[in-house]
């Protein structure tokens, strides 16, 4: 089979191929292997047929509600139709577009339409036979139609007076619908402190999405992580997950580049297969750390840490496979889901009289829900490329501590010492600065300042 990809992300043109003798021809019109291989990993569970016996009736625009959305693979058996497919899945790139392909018992062709789609035909000859699997049961409750002439939509059938059915005469327009579509988001290292913002973030904007981990699947297993991102089939991937232990990287160099170049080549691999957009998460340790003017996104790479090293050898891979790609390199994160220099900082001030904090590393801490929001907003873009993401302005560990502790009401013996008296087995950089007026250039706009996130973080911990 051929499979043609159409303006509209995982709706694809099938062409099966039909092999003839002096008896007639044979083809295959559904082989489940070859479209898992292109990347289309659907379980049809009901197959539909329509007769349609006058030329210019049509059916449509067609959908079902979640959580019984359904996929269609469509084909016209006998006569023709213009088959139409409409994208009402907010957020997505193409929201409100629409193909129209000719289907045909002479051409052979299919649609395979997604999730997330309205779908329609009118037919173009008399006596017209369609057939199309689906991979959900039909259900009353969540059947739904809008009108075919929708003004948003504007569909061009070829036809001014079509012969409708009553349902299809009194379809609302989908700015009155009850669609409840979005693209789908998939989110790795979900029981992380980013993932599980991210996560949150979705969901607060009703936004389909599920957040994986180990526990679903390894992203070092190349087979594991399609066979599972094939079949959610997401239209964004967050790749949140990363082998995050600096210092434990220095001895474990080959855990860490298993996890943080392998498994992301992993990842970048489904996202170009499926036609994902990707966003990886980076960070400032791609840099040396050297002057104290903020880097750039095209300043000069040189990592000082196998960590460091193996998040940059991540973007590249990324960039190797798919150019729908956000780069997202961010410092210092602290979230309410896992543990952070603040959490930190708040324990040692329970059981310790005096605390060393190093004063000469200086950058910017992150709040997860801040980088959080940054991220649900770029990819209902396509503006990809690298991003520096973190909280405004900028202050040394010690500087950061001293807020915590201030902020938290805590009187405690705070001594600032140098890098140099902090011994630790991979070397930090002690200039962390990132420029973000990429924030500004994109549209989104400034951060929130680190002291602001701070202070809505210790509120959320409820000291």
């Amino acid at each position: 089979m051929n499979f043609i990809k159409t303006k509209l992300r995982g709706c694809y043109i099938v062409e099966p191929l039909a092999y003839g003798d002096n008896r007639g021809w044979f083809m295959e019109t559904y082989n489940k292997g070859e479209f898992d291989n292109a990347g289309l990993v659907y379980d049809f569970v009901q197959d539909n047929q329509s007769f349609s016996k006058q030329k210019g009736i049509l059916r449509g625009l067609h959908f079902q509600k979640n959580p019984m959305a359904q996929a269609k693979l469509v084909r016209c058996t006998k006569g023709s139709i213009l088959d139409v497919a409409v994208d009402i899945r907010k957020g997505s790139d193409t929201y409100l577009q629409y193909v129209a392909v000719e289907l045909s018992e002479e051409n052979k062709k299919q649609l395979m339409i997604p999730r997330g789609f309205a779908h329609g035909f009118v037919t173009l000859t008399e006596d017209v036979m369609v057939q199309y699997k689906v991979d959900n049961l039909y259900s009353k409750e969540n059947d739904r139609g809008i009108q075919y002439s929708d003004p948003s939509i504007n569909v061009d059938w070829g036809i001014s007076d079509p012969i409708l059915s009553v349902k299809d005469t009194i379809s609302p327009n989908l700015v009155d619908s009850d669609a409840d579509f979005t693209i789908k988001v998939l989110v790795t290292g979900y029981k992380g402190q980013l993932g599980y913002d991210v996560v949150k973030r979705l969901n607060q904007a009703n936004y389909e999405c599920i957040g994986v981990d180990i526990d679903d699947f390894d992203i070092t297993d190349e087979s594991a992580t399609y066979n599972y991102i094939a079949k959610y089939n997401p239209d964004v991937i967050v790749h949140c997950s990363a082998y995050t232990a600096v210092d434990k990287a220095e001895s474990e160099s080959e855990k860490c580049y298993t996890v943080n170049v392998v498994g992301t080549e992993n990842i970048a691999k489904v996202c170009a297969k499926i036609g994902a957009k990707m966003v990886y998460i980076s960070t400032d340790y791609v840099y040396d750390g050297k002057g104290d003017t903020p880097f750039e996104v095209d300043s000069k790479i040189a990592p000082l840490s196998v960590y460091g090293k193996t998040k940059y050898q991540g973007e590249e891979v990324c960039r190797k496979y798919t150019d729908k790609l956000f780069v997202i390199r961010t410092s210092w994160v602290f979230g309410i889901n896992g543990n952070n220099f603040v959490k930190t900082m708040l324990k040692l001030a329970k059981n310790n009289n005096q605390i060393n904090v190093v004063c000469d590393q200086i950058g910017s801490p992150t709040f997860t829900p801040d980088l959080a929001d940054f991220i649900f907003y770029i990819i209902n873009t396509n503006k990809y490329g690298t991003y520096h993401c973190s909280n405004e302005g900028f202050c040394s560990w010690y500087e950061f501590a001293k807020a915590i502790f201030e902020m938290s009401g805590l009187n405690v013996d705070l001594q600032a010492i140098p890098t140099s008296e902090y011994k630790t087995q991979a070397v930090r950089p002690l200039n962390s600065r990132l420029s973000k007026k990429c924030l500004t250039t994109c549209g989104y706009g400034v951060m929130p300042s680190w002291q602001d996130a701070l202070k809505r973080y210790l509120e959320m911990l409820d000291l």
